[in-house]
């Protein structure tokens, strides 16, 4: 999506450096806040954050290694270590899952979050190969009553409000877009009789960009107390929420987003009711507790290869948002030490150069990207910028 750069200035004033330029990370206030990550460099040191919960960045020598730091692994031989890691990344190793058509369904990583929490983000990278076979299902979060160190099914059937709830971040189908795919006591039931996962956002123009590494970022929010449905969940892409029509579509909560249900598909609609919010749970026991990293392909034709990356995995109780890149991994071909915020030393005429998160050369009128520079996120021009989709903006000289 593209913004006037006058609205990308004002994010950018309010942004840290781990956020990008044009964006906002918003609480069910509205307000801007930038992340957890926007503190440690190539995420560097983040576990030791007292907010986080659990961190996998998949360094590691060996598998056995990283298998050990999850309770169920499912389908081994799919997975190997990589050197294809994100360019922010402190790190120089990735996970990477390999299906073939015809031989399993995938496989998995999952693992506890004890003893349970009442609201978590959970932030990870992946990076989808071209060629990859529409994905049936993929990251899920959410609760089982006991918690227990496997994943439970329950497909098609309606959570009872004191045994489970889930909620999938899902590349949909043969449509490869982004979006929830939730099930909980309150939700509704679909044309067939049966109670399958809901979709929320349904905007065919939030793609799943295949062939370059994403930022994901789930945000679950219990419901309290019990008897209430003022449970939340959001989603971020690469840092940003999804707007359509004037209003943020991929946070809701009790009243927002406005729109209307056709089954089991929440269709946003500014004109349309407020949402209702979640009743997740029906008793205090039930709680976030499991994280499950989940590649399940159905469909694939015998022999078809789909690969599927993931990196820098991050469990919090706060935003996390997008990692920060350190200055000798800027985006540009020059590249040198940063510079904190303050007066660019060309004087405040002088160009800025921005560099996107996904790692294309930025371009704009006026000023040199030959050498870039990161480590300050204030612009104090908007004539420098021509885009604040994706972008992180850097000093040039």
């Amino acid at each position: 999506m593209r913004a006037c750069a006058y609205a990308a200035l004002s994010v950018a004033l309010l942004a840290c450096a781990g956020a990008s330029a044009g964006s906002e990370t918003l609480g069910s206030s509205g307000s801007a806040s930038a992340g957890l990550a926007s503190k440690y460099i190539g995420d560097k040191g983040i576990r030791e954050n007292p907010a986080v919960v659990f961190a996998e960045d998949f360094e590691a020598d060996d598998l056995e290694t990283i298998a050990a730091r999850w309770e169920s692994v499912q389908n081994r031989k799919i997975m190997s270590l990589s050197a294809d890691v994100p360019a922010a990344s402190g790190g120089t190793r990735s996970l990477l899952m390999t299906h073939v058509g015809g031989e399993s369904t995938g496989g998995h990583l999952y693992r506890r979050l004890l003893p349970g929490y009442e609201k978590l983000h959970v932030r990870f990278y992946v990076k989808f190969d071209p060629a990859c076979y529409p994905i049936h299902h993929f990251v899920h979060v959410g609760g089982y009553n006991p918690p227990t160190a496997w994943p439970q099914g329950g497909a098609g059937t309606r959570p009872q409000g004191a045994e489970r709830f889930t909620t999938g971040v899902e590349p949909y189908g043969n449509e490869w877009r982004w979006d929830f795919y939730s099930y909980w006591v309150g939700m509704r039931s679909s044309p067939d009789g049966a109670s399958w996962g809901h979709d929320f956002i349904n905007d065919p123009a939030l793609t799943v960009e295949r062939g370059r590494w994403i930022c994901v970022e789930l945000m679950m929010k219990m419901n309290e107390p019990v008897t209430e449905s003022n449970g939340e969940q959001a989603l971020w892409i690469d840092g940003r929420p999804w707007s359509k029509d004037g209003q943020i579509v991929s946070h809701l909560g009790r009243g927002f987003p406005h729109g209307r249900w056709l089954w089991d598909s929440f269709l946003p609609d500014p004109n349309g009711a407020p949402f209702e919010g979640f009743r997740w749970r029906t008793t205090r026991e039930l709680n976030l507790n499991f994280l499950w990293l989940l590649l399940y392909i159905t469909k694939a034709p015998a022999g078809h290869v789909s690969r599927v990356w993931f990196d820098d995995v991050v469990v919090a109780r706060d935003y996390i948002g997008p990692i920060t890149p350190a200055a000798d991994r800027a985006h540009g071909a020059g590249v040198g030490t940063g510079r904190s915020c303050g007066e660019n030393p060309r004087g405040p005429d002088w160009g800025y150069a921005l560099s996107r998160t996904d790692g294309t050369a930025a371009r704009f009128p006026g000023g040199s990207t030959e050498h870039v520079f990161s480590g300050c996120p204030c612009i104090k021009s908007s004539a420098a910028m021509v885009d604040n989709a994706f972008w992180r903006p850097f000093w040039s000289y």
